[in-house]
């Protein structure tokens, strides 16, 4: 990192900076970055520049950049991921290697809202039809892990692809994004609600939960844990808020197409699971989830096989657990694994950001899931307060995996703590 003291900006430099800033901001809020994170890169990256006096306030919707120095105070305000849209993992590790290489002086902010402009103009790499059949695979290799019937894994496939079809319709609109976890949940439900009357018998969930995987909230209301650990109890509370409302639209779309189509209780029956091929079915879904998220969210060809080791381990550490644990405490367990391999994978093999390579242990592992079957539950009378408790304890244990093992990451095996670990920190 450079050293050398900075040169007084001059007024356009200044201005050019703080656009790159509130940009980059903008752009990590579009990612689902934790808002301690964007707020250390927001104040590090304007020292790295010269700039001093910044001070950073970040909700999930928004931020606040304000300047007071010697030149004058400025107060920004840029606005959240509601404009901008999600982003794809393509596009997440793109705008967090730009933060990283800012925090390092590697580029400048001219040339960082460049490369911000162009992650916004970055294309799907394999097209709509990929967009669909990644889809396909991806809720596939989830419906392996809840082992259906083969005829299950076909009303999945038939469901995925539905659900799919409404996402590309609203993928360039982000507006029309917010409305989607109703309109998927009550169109998916209501066609399983008619299958049941042509002789259709599986567990409503198995069948709902793996096509509804992008829609749960499970990162969101993670990752507000997180930021009530850092004392960002807005930002925390707010996307903890966000994401419990997002299970509830879901829960209402499901109900609601059981309720405009109803069907004989007799039709929700489980039916045969796959018990016949052994028990690496799940593990086969692992690898099918992974293959299918990777075309699905267009990930970076180098970015797959550390994506896909980090689920392994995510999914590994969690069944290891289950063996002598039960219910949510096991995901503790995944979630410091994956949260300690990722690290590893960013600053011993100068891989992808961490957020990327562990995303998709998040829905290996996933709250949102088990909050979803608890909300529905909650609304049909037939939950809990127990089965309340519980999806609360999974979802504290997963946040609390991720922090431990990123501290356990810091002090163990960070290359600027480990002489023997920092034999290639000359590399980045």
């Amino acid at each position: 990192m450079n050293t050398a003291p900075k040169a007084a900006l001059t007024a356009d430099e200044r201005s050019v900076l703080l656009k790159f800033l509130a940009k980059l901001g903008q752009a990590q809020l579009a990612g689902g970055n934790a808002v301690p994170f964007v707020e250390r890169d927001i104040v590090l990256i304007a020292r790295q520049h010269g700039l001093e006096g910044v001070t950073a306030f970040v909700l999930p919707t928004g931020l606040f950049i304000e300047v007071d120095d010697a030149a004058g105070h400025k107060l920004d305000l840029a606005s959240g991921p509601y404009r901008t849209g999600q982003l794809r993992m393509d596009q997440i590790e793109e705008v967090l290697v730009i933060a990283r290489d800012a925090r390092t002086g590697r580029i400048t902010p001219e040339r960082g809202l460049e490369r911000l402009e162009a992650v916004q103009r970055m294309r799907h790499r394999y097209g709509d039809i990929g967009f669909a059949l990644g889809y396909l695979v991806t809720t596939l290799g989830v419906a392996l892990m809840l082992r259906p019937s083969l005829q299950g894994l076909g009303v999945v496939a038939v469901l995925a692809l539905l659900c799919a079809g409404l996402l590309l319709m609203v993928r360039k609109r982000p507006a029309w994004a917010v409305i989607m976890p109703v309109v998927a949940s009550f169109a998916l439900s209501a066609a399983v609600a008619l299958g049941y009357r042509f002789g259709l018998k599986e567990p409503a969930m198995t069948l709902l939960i793996p096509p509804l995987i992008t829609f749960l909230p499970g990162m969101m209301l993670t990752v507000s844990v997180i930021e009530l650990a850092y004392a960002n109890v807005i930002s925390g509370a707010s996307r903890m808020v966000a994401g419990f409302a997002q299970l509830i639209l879901l829960a209402f779309g499901i109900l609601g197409g059981f309720k405009a189509f109803p069907f004989p209780e007799s039709g929700d029956v489980p039916t045969p699971l796959l018990a016949r091929l052994g028990p690496w079915v799940p593990w086969m879904g692992v690898v099918v989830f992974a293959i299918g998220l990777h075309v699905y969210q267009s990930s970076k060809p180098r970015s797959f096989g550390f994506m896909f080791l980090t689920a392994v381990v995510a999914y590994g550490a969690q069944t290891i657990a289950g063996q002598f644990l039960h219910g949510g405490s096991t995901a503790f367990f995944g979630a410091a694994a994956m949260t300690m391999v990722a690290l590893v994978i960013e600053f011993r093999f100068n891989g992808p950001p961490a957020i990327v390579t562990f995303l998709p242990g998040f829905w290996l592992l996933a709250p949102g899931s088990f909050g979803l079957i608890s909300v529905a539950s909650m609304a049909t009378g037939s939950s809990t307060a127990e089965d309340l408790l519980a999806f609360l304890f999974a979802l504290t244990g997963i946040a609390t995996g991720c922090l431990i093992g990123a501290f356990t990451y810091s002090a163990l095996l960070h290359p600027r703590h480990i002489r023997w670990w920092a034999i290639e920190e000359h590399r980045r």
